[in-house]
């Protein structure tokens, strides 16, 4: 009796186990109110509005599906999200405005299936907060005018040589109003090296 009180005992336990570790499937995932959009939607096919929380969102109709931004009022990235023309989310994914993906990109099928996920993070060792930081510490001005921090691994070859293989960091700054000069430093994206420093002029205005 004590031998089979035992054995229940450990497959309940065995049970409990594997319960716990088994990948919970997404029930909430994300969709495009359709019916609010297309309520609220100007001759441009694009609905601004404010959340609860103050984030801001920004909704536009595609050719072939919708489009949104949230930009969240403390935060220096924003979401970016694509659906299909049921509604249902296409990817999400997060940016530095104009600049650069960051996070983890999911990619979803029109079944709602999580078909494709790109770590855009994964190669920078040297983190945004680690930039973050660095701009911090320089007193550098984010709102300044020609204010980027971009990442690639094959930009501004001309001046860091033949280090392109590696994943860098881009900070360009106003650096003069009145020389018109922003500055740019390039930094290795897994070492936190500052490979090269320059000015270049303000853009042309053409």
């Amino acid at each position: 009796m004590k031998t089979i009180l035992k054995y229940i005992l450990l497959l309940m336990l065995f049970t409990n186990c594997k319960a716990q570790n088994k990948p919970q499937k997404n029930t909430k995932m994300k969709t495009f109110d359709i019916e609010t959009f297309n309520r609220n939607k100007n001759q441009l096919n694009e609905y601004n509005f404010l959340t609860k929380d103050s984030a801001v969102v920004e909704q536009r109709k595609r050719q072939f599906g919708y489009y949104e931004i949230i930009k969240s009022k403390n935060s220096n990235f924003q979401i970016r999200n694509d659906y299909y023309e049921n509604g249902k989310l296409k990817s999400t994914v997060q940016d530095f405005p104009n600049d650069f993906l960051a996070g983890i990109m999911k990619e979803y099928d029109e079944k709602g299936n999580l078909i494709k996920e790109t770590d855009y993070d994964a190669p920078y060792k040297f983190t945004w907060e680690d930039i973050s930081k660095l701009i911090k510490d320089r007193k550098l001005d984010m709102d300044a005018y020609g204010f980027e921090v971009t990442r690639s691994f094959g930009f501004g070859t001309a001046n860091i040589g033949k280090e392109t293989e590696k994943p860098f960091w881009a900070i360009t700054y106003n650096k003069s109003e009145e020389d018109m000069l922003l500055g740019v430093i390039i930094i290795d994206g897994v070492t936190g090296k500052i490979i090269k420093e320059y000015d270049e002029p303000y853009p042309s205005e053409e």
